[in-house]
């Protein structure tokens, strides 16, 4: 979960017209595979999901990561077909740039068997996808980790009035506030991630 709030806050740098957007994407962040046990690997899932959200694409479909953990597992239970192999290339480079896994053999893939590629790609982020990975109505109570904050999702309370020096004509003109349907879960939290199942 410390991983999750370091990609939140690095996600906050990349994008901070979206700071507040970001800082209540927590739960789109929960784990899809025992690989993401392994630091980098859960890392680089949260950033594909962060610059999705800040960018305003969905967030169900597959990351680059879940295809490359799928591509793992469906590797131990037979060979993967070159396409197959060539898509698992790419995903691998696409997450994880900076940690090559062979010398020169994606290149090849790619000239060879790029359409094909592009298809299974298309296809296995598809059947990844997780269907309740997606924000919906978010409130916030006005405070981020305890500070209060400017938040744009913080909607006004009536206790608030007089604080905020709204007349009793202006409060009951305002919008009612919609009910919370988006929290950050309690740092303890957590949710087994499923069995893995053979794609190719």
């Amino acid at each position: 979960m410390d991983w999750a709030e370091n990609e939140i806050a690095a996600g906050i740098r990349r994008h901070p017209a979206s700071a507040d957007l970001l800082f209540h994407s927590f739960t789109l962040l929960r784990p899809t595979s025992r690989h993401m046990a392994t630091e980098f690997v859960y890392r680089a899932h949260c950033r594909e999901l962060l610059d999705r959200a800040a960018t305003g694409q969905d967030t169900r479909f597959g990351t680059a990561v879940e295809v490359c953990c799928a591509c793992c597992d469906s590797s131990q239970l037979a060979p993967l077909t070159s396409p197959a192999a060539g898509l698992y290339l790419r995903m691998w480079g696409m997450a994880f740039p900076g940690l090559p896994m062979f010398a020169d053999s994606h290149g090849h893939h790619e000239a060879l068997e790029g359409t094909q590629i592009d298809e299974l790609e298309t296809k296995l982020r598809r059947k990844l996808t997780v269907k309740e990975r997606r924000l919906a109505t978010i409130e916030c109570s006005g405070l981020h980790h305890g500070k209060r904050v400017q938040c744009k999702y913080t909607h006004l309370r009536p206790d608030d009035a007089t604080r905020s020096g709204l007349t009793e004509r202006q409060l009951q003109s305002a919008p009612a506030a919609k009910p919370v349907t988006i929290t950050r879960p309690h740092r303890t939290a957590r949710r087994q991630p499923p069995m893995p199942e053979p794609l190719f």
